[in-house]
């Protein structure tokens, strides 16, 4: 709050878009920058990936249809951004290993986090996936 308040303080009002910004990405006290956020069924909310891995399953089987109507590349990126814990990311990936091994194989995981620390928890999650996963900051890399 009080970064908020020094925003509005030192420049005037701020727009909805700006205080939702500093709110959840400041880099030391935003809601997600901080590593603070809890998501899951205990958690502050919870999505479709908390409930367990069916949605990755899911989404899996719709990667290996993209995967086939482009012609079954040898090289097939999925890019990922907001990827919390990186749990939505292992259970496509298993999906894929289990299912669709052609695909799988043809696959890599590309994850969008600009946060040090979601990165070393998405790390540990698909520790597995090692060879498969790679990280940018941004969305322009």
């Amino acid at each position: 709050i009080q970064i908020i308040r020094a925003e509005i303080g030192a420049n005037g009002p701020i727009s909805f878009a700006r205080f939702m910004e500093l709110a959840l990405y400041h880099p030391d006290r935003g809601y997600y920058a901080s590593g603070r956020a809890n998501i899951g069924r205990r958690g502050d909310f919870f999505t479709s990936v908390s409930v367990g891995p069916l949605f990755g399953k899911l989404l899996a089987a719709q990667f290996v249809e993209i995967w086939e109507k482009l012609g079954r590349p040898g090289d097939f990126e999925i890019v990922e951004q907001g990827a919390h814990d990186g749990v939505f990311a292992a259970d496509a990936l298993r999906a894929l290993r289990q299912s669709a091994g052609e695909c799988f194989a043809a696959t890599s995981y590309c994850i969008v986090e600009p946060f040090p620390i979601w990165q070393e928890r998405q790390e540990k999650n698909l520790h597995e996936f090692a060879e498969k996963t790679s990280w940018v900051a941004s969305i322009d890399e």
